[in-house]
């Protein structure tokens, strides 16, 4: 870990500052250093390493990410740019998820592979999907209700046997609480064709954003943001906590006093982190201050609830299973073995399972979280009594998904809006304070680099 440098009036003074080290302030640092080497550039990062959510941790032979990470890339220039990163250590894998839903295991998506529930629960799924096909009018506006969403384009019986009961678990609120804003562009949307083939029994593969993706051969996905950390090594600081920010000033402080002037900021800490740190912005009439806009922002975290099994073999290859019914505490369970073999040593296999944790409930004990989690996987059949942990770890993701209610467009516009007017960018998945994924934080990153470039260059000066 590279030492903080005081800043004096005698020394140059960083003219871009970035906070947060996960992928898109790495983006953002890479980026600018290649399109603007003349600008200097400084990226503060409160942890004792980089990565943000991107990190994994290595425990005793294994390795799990901070639930799953999987690059996604469609950009053709992100997917060369993360190519020559990596090299050969990334291969291309083909998904393979499940639902997990009365008591059998469903390909997904749910919508197209209804075969093998209840049968009286598919004709239902069927014929509600047919009304809704033949009546699908318009949404009311951009911020409709996720539950009338789901039923509107679904019908209420795949509404109901999946998109609410999955969703309100993940994000731990009613299901009419959200909008469909932050989902209805992911969530695969089948014809009649597929879903009557699907209920037959003819399985609807490769639907969705992410049919294949990327991953690293060996050390989880962290390997991208440390090959990303170790190129931008001469501007990162590690172990940097923000105190505060003077946005009138454009100064930011350190936990430890220290201070960073700044021309410009590109910041990727939580939206509703940073807004609680500035000071020094005036209050246009009539709107809210900015910290009353930060407490309005919701969101849920997330324990990750890691557990290495002493079988070498584990879920039927499966990467991850989706669990949308109460009897199972958790929302989800991934297998980082059965998608890189390298994450569990040699004759065990690993578990990553995913609970949902509101932040203004008290946080269940490991105890608690490992016997609910061995309890529901041994009701889902995936574990047997006989099985052996031989280890288990938690992680706390906090924030880990922003709830899309029907103020938070409005109220992360004007944000985004005031602190672009002070020159600041808040970029990123928690920045931006949406729904994300990696090679969007790439982009971010690089398109905040642009911006502020083009704002700093000599002819704009």
């Amino acid at each position: 870990m590279r030492p903080l440098k005081s800043e004096t009036k005698r020394e140059m003074r960083p003219r871009i500052v970035v906070l947060g080290a996960g992928l898109a302030g790495l983006s953002a640092a890479w980026h600018l250093a290649r399109q603007s080497p003349d600008l200097s550039r400084i990226v503060l990062e409160k942890d004792d390493s980089a990565g943000g959510l991107c990190r994994s941790r290595s425990v005793d032979g294994f390795t799990f990410d901070y639930t799953g990470h999987y690059l996604h890339l469609r950009d053709p220039a992100m997917t060369a740019w993360v190519e020559r990163l990596l090299g050969d250590e990334l291969v291309e894998v083909e998904r393979r998820s499940l639902i997990q839903s009365h008591g059998v295991r469903l390909e997904f998506p749910f919508q197209a592979n209804l075969h093998g529930l209840p049968p009286e629960l598919v004709a239902r799924c069927l014929i509600d999907f047919v009304r809704a096909s033949d009546d699908l009018a318009p949404p009311n506006d951009a911020a409709e209700p996720f539950g009338r969403w789901a039923r509107r384009v679904f019908g209420d019986g795949i509404a109901e046997a999946f998109m609410i009961p999955y969703n309100a678990k993940l994000f731990g609120v009613d299901a009419d609480e959200l909008t469909s804003e932050w989902v209805a562009w992911a969530v695969p949307r089948p014809d009649l064709e597929q879903v009557v083939r699907g209920a037959l029994g003819i399985a609807n593969r490769g639907m969705g954003y992410n049919p294949r993706f990327r991953y690293p051969r060996c050390g989880g996905i962290g390997s991208l943001p440390a090959a990303l950390a170790e190129c931008v090594a001469d501007d990162l600081q590690l172990g940097a906590p923000v105190a505060r920010i003077d946005a009138a000033g454009r100064r930011v402080q350190l936990a430890d006093g220290r201070e960073f002037a700044y021309e410009r900021l590109i910041s990727t800490l939580p939206l509703a982190e940073l807004l609680h740190r500035i000071e020094g912005l005036v209050t246009p009439g009539g709107a809210p201050p900015l910290s009353q806009i930060a407490a309005r922002l919701r969101w849920t975290a997330v324990i990750d609830v890691g557990l290495g099994i002493d079988r070498p073999e584990i879920a039927g290859g499966a990467h991850w299973i989706y669990f949308p019914e109460p009897e199972y505490p958790f929302y989800r369970a991934g297998f980082p073995s059965n998608v890189c073999r390298a994450m569990a040593p040699e004759g065990c296999s690993s578990i990553s399972v995913e609970f949902s944790q509101r932040p203004d409930r008290p946080r269940p004990s490991h105890d608690e979280l490992v016997a609910a989690a061995r309890g529901g996987l041994e009701r889902a059949g995936l574990l047997s009594p006989e099985d052996r942990i031989v280890l288990s770890t938690e992680a706390l993701i906090d924030p880990a998904y922003v709830i899309f209610d029907a103020e938070r467009t409005r109220l992360v516009d004007e944000a985004l809006a005031r602190l672009d007017e002070a020159g600041i960018l808040s970029i990123g998945r928690f920045g931006a304070w949406t729904y994300s994924y990696m090679e969007r934080a790439l982009i971010d990153g690089k398109t905040a680099a642009e911006r502020v470039a083009a704002a700093l260059t000599p002819a704009a000066r």
